[in-house]
Parts: structure tokens; sequence; C-alpha cells
């Protein structure tokens, strides 16, 4: 009969990277930094403990770093880390897609020590600025901006700072309230929605209006959100 093993093992490695996200672009984009798996999942999907664990077990690593990227999936993470006993699982507090693609392109593991990398990546995430771009769901009234339903609302965390019927207005406004000059890079993350034309539209006047500032843009694919703004 045959000797070999049907299941190949992969062979154990120092460290992993599982990071959450929804979009098909955005999930390339994360697989394409270094993710050795994207739990699919976002503002209406969160993933359970079992999908996370399952993640876990794809990868053979002495250290998996978790990255939620969404501050309703960092407990499930910490559930699921502490059930799991294969590996040394970290799970970095990452409330959006913006921190943990910052925090993940420049994880530094050369530093050695793991509670040392989970450190210098808290101080990444907190210098990261996450603006979204979506569609009003019902007229309402927020910090002092009128926002009506079916228009485009930029906001920050929980608050508004623009509401425009154009939607790329509303991005390049938002950009501005973020005081996006201040940074080095701008990623803007399109939605489903967004056409190419559109997506360059913007760009050539992101790029005009921060010339200091590397403006990437991402195909993202994400539902909901039409643009996500990260500035790092």
């Amino acid at each position: 009969g045959e000797s070999f093993k049907s299941r190949i093992e992969k062979p154990r490695k120092p460290f992993g990277i599982v990071s959450v996200a929804a979009g098909k672009g955005i999930r390339e984009t994360f697989m394409n930094l270094g993710c050795d798996v994207v739990v699919d999942g976002g503002q209406s999907m969160n993933p359970s403990a079992e999908d996370m664990i399952s993640a876990f077990e794809q990868i053979n690593a002495d250290v998996i770093y978790v990255f939620p990227n969404n501050s309703n999936i960092i407990m499930t993470a910490n559930q699921a880390a502490e059930i799991y006993r294969g590996s040394d699982v970290r799970v970095v507090p990452s409330k959006t897609i913006g921190e943990g693609y910052a925090a993940i392109s420049m994880l530094d593991t050369e530093i050695g020590d793991t509670d040392a990398i989970i450190e210098s990546l808290k101080e990444i995430i907190a210098d990261v600025v996450t603006g979204t771009v979506s569609k009003a769901v019902r007229d309402t009234e927020m910090g002092g901006v009128s926002v009506r339903k079916d228009d485009y609302i930029g906001f920050v965390g929980d608050t508004i700072y623009v509401d425009s019927p154009d939607r790329a207005e509303a991005a390049l406004v938002l950009a501005e309230k973020m005081n996006a000059k201040r940074y080095d890079i701008m990623l803007v993350c399109c939605g489903e929605d967004v056409s190419s034309d559109e997506s360059d539209k913007l760009q050539k006047e992101l790029s005009k209006a921060y010339r200091r500032t590397e403006v990437v843009m991402i195909d993202g694919g994400q539902p909901i959100y039409d643009y996500i703004i990260i500035l790092e």
C-alpha cells in the first residue's frame, strides 16, 4: 500500500496572519499584503468564532496575528483565540479596514518579541484615520449636518462630516475634513457600485488637491461603503 500521508502537512512557520474583510478586491489586497487567510466578513455579516478557528487551523504557525478590522468582531476574535490551542494567537484590535491595512503593511516581525510586535502594531493603528462614504438610509440630523435619504454621507467613526447627492463630492469633502494634507499616503477603496471612470476622475482630483500625498486607488468591490478613505 501507499505509505505517503494522504494529506500533506504544511511546514510549520514562525508566524501567520488572519484578517477579516468584505469585498473581493479588499480580500485580494489583504492576500497580496501577506495574509495567509482572509475571513469573509464586514459590517453586516460578522464571522463566528468557528469561522475564525477554522482560519487558524489552516495556518501551521507558532504565532498567528489576527486583524478583525471591525470593532464588532474583536470580541469574537478574542474568544476564538482563547479556545484555539494550536498556536499563540494574538488579536490586534484593528477597528477598520484602514487600520488593518496599515498595520499589516508595516508588520515588522524582526523585532522578535511577540509582545513588542503587538505594541508596535497598536502604535501604527493609533496614527491611522479611516473615513467612509455610504448612502444615507433615512433623513436625519447629526452634529449640525442635515442628512437626506439617498444622499451620500461621509463620516469618521460616528461623526458625520458631509452630506452630498454626489458621492465623489462627498469623498472629496471628507478627505478635506480628515485633513488629508497632513498624511503621506491616502488609500481609497472603491465600492462595488463605483465605476472605473468615476474612480479615475476622483483619483485625479485628489492628487491635484493633495500634491504631497500619494493617492492609491483600490478596486475594493466592498458592499455598503462606496468609498473607504485611509490616511497613514
